[in-house]
């Protein structure tokens, strides 16, 4: 009788949980690359007009929402509140942005796209829209089903992971 090694057979494979862990890693390391594309992207696009991809992304925030604080950008992104007043702070001395009076925060005043940052901020949306139609039509609709779906998935599955608790005394 021959005598078993004390490792089992299932463990010179990964458990199908392992393997789905690793999966996602795969997918978050794309995702990653895909930003930093993504990003470059935008400043080579954007580079005449001076806007960064992270004024873009603010401006974004402004411009589907409407009056926002900075906190609340800054929430939303998922970056810290200095990051974002950075980025407000260039906004404002480019005259893309204008400040509102905000009673409830004295000292955190609303934000919002002015005329001329509206302006800017639908002719990136309409340059990008052209370069991204050229590469959606390598891609099957039914493959962007998916990603989007799997993309929602991993954001719904990652935001417990990133809510705080208001501290006391905020409005927010």
């Amino acid at each position: 009788m021959k005598v078993r090694d004390s490792v089992p057979a299932t463990s010179a494979r990964p458990s199908a949980q392992a393997a789905q862990a690793m999966q996602t890693i795969q997918a978050i390391q794309a995702i990653r690359r895909l930003f930093h594309a993504l990003a470059g992207t935008a400043e080579r696009s954007h580079a005449e007009l001076g806007i960064t991809a992270s004024m873009c992304a603010v401006m974004e925030t402004l411009h589907a929402r409407g009056p926002c604080r900075v906190p609340q950008v800054a929430r939303e992104k998922g970056v810290s509140r200095q990051h974002i007043q950075i980025v407000v702070n260039t906004l404002l001395a480019a005259d893309l942005v204008e400040c509102l009076d905000h009673p409830d925060h004295l000292r955190s005043p609303l934000l919002r796209l002015n005329a001329a940052g509206t302006r800017a901020y639908e002719a990136i949306r309409r340059r990008e829209t052209r370069l991204l139609s050229d590469l959606a039509k390598r891609i099957p609709a039914a493959d962007l089903d998916v990603t989007l779906n799997t993309l929602n998935a991993m954001e719904r599955g990652l935001n417990p992971l990133r809510a705080k608790p208001a501290r006391a005394g905020s409005r927010v």
